[in-house]
């Protein structure tokens, strides 16, 4: 009895601790979610349209709103039957090299007007670009079609987009592995492989997907297209 009842004391001695460490490393408690009884798992429903969503986090999405006000394409950020594919602000403007940030791939140029060379900088706003540049950037990040995990391929697919060029289709499918997330343009000669978002299958008030990314996606070329 008496060894059961120092085994219960120390238990009730090393909580506190844990929890405390917790605290002291940064680790958060696991926010609660409401749950949908009805699809037995977490709710992903967004009672807003994406561009409601958008102006909502701004702390992670205030680039993607600015373009969207200065291209005027606000309309088209609140459709319903699309999949939103969502920048965030790491995607314009990482300094990481990493990253390749929008605007580290894409930086302007001047003339230094005392030395006549020709400087290269890269942009803090997407307002620096042509308005008709940053409407089909924004544009080809919006796919036509709701799509998500529970009905993406398991392969390659090209998808297409709201964006007017020919060539402005989306490649998507579903990686089964022990993490199963969606994979976004991983062709040959895309800037940059497997993309996949930080958040998804956010579905918003208008019924259309919505997936959070850190990575933004080029489109590809007519002969990266007709690739097998």
């Amino acid at each position: 009895m008496k060894q059961e009842y120092y085994k219960k004391a120390l238990a009730l001695m090393v909580i506190p601790f844990l929890i405390a460490s917790c605290e002291l490393l940064g680790l958060d408690y696991q926010d609660s979610y409401d749950y949908d009884y009805n699809a037995g798992m977490p709710s992903n429903k967004i009672d807003m349209s994406a561009f409601e969503f958008i102006k909502s986090r701004t702390d992670i999405f205030s680039l993607l709103e600015e373009a969207i006000l200065y291209a005027g394409v606000e309309n088209e950020f609140k459709q319903s039957g699309m999949t939103y594919l969502l920048p965030t602000n790491t995607a314009f403007n990482s300094e990481t090299s990493t990253d390749l940030s929008y605007f580290q791939t894409h930086q302007l140029t001047y003339i230094d007007e005392e030395t006549g060379e020709l400087v290269s900088y890269a942009p803090i706003s997407m307002t620096a670009y042509p308005k008709e540049q940053v409407k089909e950037f924004l544009l080809y990040h919006i796919v036509k079609g709701k799509y998500t995990f529970t009905n993406l391929p398991a392969e390659p697919t090209w998808f297409e987009t709201v964006a007017t060029a020919d060539t402005a289709k989306i490649n998507m499918y579903l990686l089964k592995d022990r993490n199963p997330n969606i994979v976004f343009n991983n062709f040959d000669g895309h800037y940059k492989s497997s993309i996949k978002p930080r958040t998804s299958n956010l579905y918003n008030a208008d019924g259309s997907y919505m997936h959070v990314m850190d990575s933004w996606l080029d489109r590809p070329t007519k002969e990266q297209l007709n690739m097998k």
